[in-house]
């Protein structure tokens, strides 16, 4: 991790936290979590990162919507709404963190190297 940020002036809303890019191979320019909690129990945790100038992003959502069932994940490479796929997220957010969200950006960081 290179920085957190709590309730940033352009993410007013969210936790932000960015990885240290010294650990990535050289085509990843940035990488980011940022994480919106609701007290309603919502929740969006976007996976953002910068290949050669590209933004790649996915999601981890749980909201009431049309497209999907309340939890949901929003697949790389853009997130999109036609590619989200149902889950089952664990109730509490950290939980959902730790088991759901950070073993998938770990299995990524190594298919990252698996691809430089």
């Amino acid at each position: 991790m290179n920085r957190a940020s709590l309730f940033p002036p352009n993410r007013q809303e969210s936790l932000v936290i960015e990885f240290d890019t010294a650990a990535y191979p050289e085509s990843i320019d940035a990488v980011r979590l940022e994480v919106r909690a609701y007290t309603n129990g919502d929740f969006h945790v976007s996976y953002l990162e910068t290949h050669i100038g590209e933004l790649r992003q996915c999601r981890f959502d749980r909201h009431e919507q049309d497209h999907n069932t309340r939890d949901h994940y929003h697949p790389l490479p853009d997130a999109s709404t036609g590619d989200a796929q149902d889950r089952e997220f664990p109730t509490d957010l950290t939980t959902v963190i730790r088991d759901v969200v950070l073993p998938w950006v770990e299995t990524r960081f190594g298919d990252l190297w698996n691809d430089a």
